[in-house]
C-alpha cells in the first residue's frame, strides 16, 4: 500500500463518497472501486461496509485508518524535512477542545495558527473533557485543550486558569436563589462536582432546575434572554448582556473556584511537526514558559 491509499483512506472517511473522493483524487469510479478492493484483498479482511448512504468502515478498516494518519503524516514530515525550510510546516493535525475552551478561544486561536501555517489542514472536535481524554488515548485525535482535572499521566501543559462565575438574569440574592430557576448544561464530572460542591456549601436546598442544555453558551443564551442562572468560567462572560448579574464564587476559606485549562497529548505525538508547531504556538499564545514541560495537577 503507498500514499494514494492512505488518501483513499482519509478521504473516504471524511466523505462517505465513493465519487467524492474520486473527484478529490482525480480518479475516475471504477478503478478507485477497484483499488478498495485491492486493499481489502492485501489485508485478507472486509474493510469497508457499502450501504445506501454511503461506504462506512468495519472495525478492522477503522484500525486501518489510524493507521493511514500516521504513515501520511509520517510521509508529510519526512518530505517536509528533505525539501522544504524547517519552518515550513504542513500536514494534517487533528485536535480536540472542550466545549467552553472552544467558544471563548479557539476562534481567535484558529485563526492565528492558520494564518502562520496555511498548509496544514485542521480537523477540530469539540466534546467534553472526559471524553476528549479517551480520544486521546484511543489516538483518534493528536492533542486536546481540556479543563479541570482529569486522569493523565503523560505530556500536559497548563495553560491558564478561569474563576467561576454564577450568572443570572435576575439580581443575586442569595436568599432566594434557590427558588429561581436554574440552567444545567453537559459538562465532564469535574466541573459537576465544583458546581454541587458549591451549592451545598452555600444553600440547605437544591437548585430548581428548570433546563438542561448541551453547551455553556446555549446556557448563556437563554440566561440573556431572562431566563434562570448557571454557573460558567470567567471567559464566557463576554458572552453575556451587560445587563445580566454576575458573581465570582468562592469555596469555604474564601479563594476563588477556578478551572484549570490544559493542553494534553501522547509523549510520542511531539515528534509530529504539526503537533510541535501547534503547541509552540499555543505557548506564545498563552503566555507559557517555553521551558515549562509538564503540570502535575493533571496526574489524578
Amino acid at each position: 500500500m503507498n500514499n494514494t491509499d492512505w488518501k483513499i483512506l482519509i478521504y473516504l472517511k471524511e466523505e462517505r463518497s465513493i465519487n467524492k473522493v474520486a473527484k478529490r483524487l482525480f480518479m475516475t469510479q471504477p478503478s478507485l472501486t477497484y483499488r478498495l478492493g485491492q486493499m481489502e484483498k492485501e489485508i485478507g479482511v472486509p474493510l469497508f461496509i457499502r450501504t445506501n448512504k454511503g461506504v462506512h468502515f468495519t472495525d478492522a478498516g477503522d484500525r486501518l485508518y489510524s493507521f493511514a494518519e500516521k504513515e501520511l503524516q509520517q510521509y508529510q514530515d519526512m518530505k517536509n524535512y528533505v525539501i522544504h525550510d524547517p519552518n515550513d510546516v504542513s500536514g494534517v493535525l487533528r485536535i480536540g477542545a472542550s466545549q467552553s475552551f472552544t467558544q471563548s478561544h479557539m476562534p481567535e486561536i484558529l485563526k492565528g495558527f492558520a494564518d502562520k501555517y496555511r498548509d496544514i489542514d485542521i480537523s477540530l472536535t469539540n466534546d467534553t473533557s472526559d471524553h476528549l481524554v479517551k480520544l486521546i488515548k484511543k489516538e483518534e485525535i493528536q492533542l486536546a485543550i481540556i479543563r479541570g482535572t482529569q486522569e493523565w499521566y503523560d505530556y500536559n501543559i497548563l495553560l491558564e486558569r478561569q474563576p467561576l462565575y454564577l450568572i443570572s438574569a435576575a439580581p443575586i440574592d442569595k436568599e432566594t436563589l434557590p427558588q429561581q430557576p436554574a440552567i444545567r448544561y453537559n459538562s465532564d464530572p469535574t466541573l459537576e462536582e465544583l458546581r454541587v460542591r458549591w451549592w451545598k456549601q452555600n444553600f440547605d436546598k437544591d437548585p430548581q432546575f428548570v433546563l438542561a442544555v448541551n453547551d455553556c453558551l446555549t446556557t448563556v443564551e437563554i440566561v440573556n434572554a431572562g431566563l434562570g442562572h448557571a454557573i460558567v468560567t470567567g471567559d464566557i462572560l463576554k458572552k453575556c448582556k451587560p445587563e445580566i448579574y454576575r458573581q465570582m464564587i468562592y469555596d469555604r476559606s474564601g479563594n476563588p473556584i477556578t478551572r484549570s485549562s490544559h493542553l494534553i497529548c501522547k509523549s510520542a505525538m511531539l515528534g509530529s511537526s504539526t503537533v510541535a508547531a501547534f503547541i509552540d504556538f499555543i505557548k506564545y499564545f498563552f503566555h507559557v514558559d517555553q521551558n515549562q514541560e509538564e503540570d502535575p495537577e493533571l496526574r489524578g
